[in-house]
């Protein structure tokens, strides 16, 4: 069953979501990085190849059992945001889980979407022992940082240059849970609502 929050709900993606995904993750990048980043790369983003439908259009088809993305949607249906996430690819020995990418466009901020959004990856990852979890995080990204920390993510290192732009190197910060880490999904009231069902 698709899992929901008041207002909002979210649901595994599939291949004909790959138009969607793409505009959000567009909408994502210069949403979240506006100001932070140059526009020359927010303005070109549709050229990425990383971004473009068919590329998440292959994601999903070939999704291996073990990652997952998931669309949020608001109760009419308007799609605000989306992750990313499953097995740890091997850049942090001992960790098994990664969220790889979690966007929410404005409308969707500040209503405790994204830590209800977080407990529910986390019991997904848990519950195909995925644990302990991590995450990269742009380390310019002070809101994200914050917010990591808020939920009890310990910072494990930066990252070597991701790329860069105009002159300027942009790294990451990993951020990692422990499995008893993990119990900040606890405080969150999902009562509501359902976790999506294994796809």
């Amino acid at each position: 069953m698709p899992g929901s929050y008041p207002g909002f709900s979210w649901r595994n993606a599939r291949p004909e979501d790959a138009e969607t995904l793409s505009r959000l993750s567009v909408a994502g990048w210069r949403q979240t990085y506006a100001g932070q980043m140059p526009d020359s790369v927010l303005g070109r983003m549709e050229e990425n190849p990383h971004h473009d439908p068919a590329s998440w259009h292959r994601r999903l088809e070939r999704r291996p059992p073990d990652r997952w993305t998931r669309i949020v949607e608001t109760d009419r249906g308007e799609p605000v945001g989306f992750l990313w996430f499953g097995r740890e690819e091997g850049r942090l020995p001992g960790y098994r889980g990664e969220i790889e990418t979690i966007y929410l466009l404005k409308p969707a901020q500040g209503r405790g979407l994204g830590r209800a959004l977080m407990a529910d990856t986390f019991q997904t990852l848990e519950d195909a022992d995925l644990s302990p979890v991590a995450i990269w995080v742009f380390d310019f990204n002070r809101g994200a940082l914050d917010f990591y920390e808020k939920l009890g993510g310990k910072a494990l290192g930066r990252s070597e240059t991701v790329f860069e732009a105009d002159g300027r190197p942009y790294r990451e910060t990993a951020y990692g849970w422990p499995p008893s880490g993990l119990r900040f999904r606890a405080q969150v009231d999902l009562g509501q609502g359902r976790r999506p069902a294994s796809p």
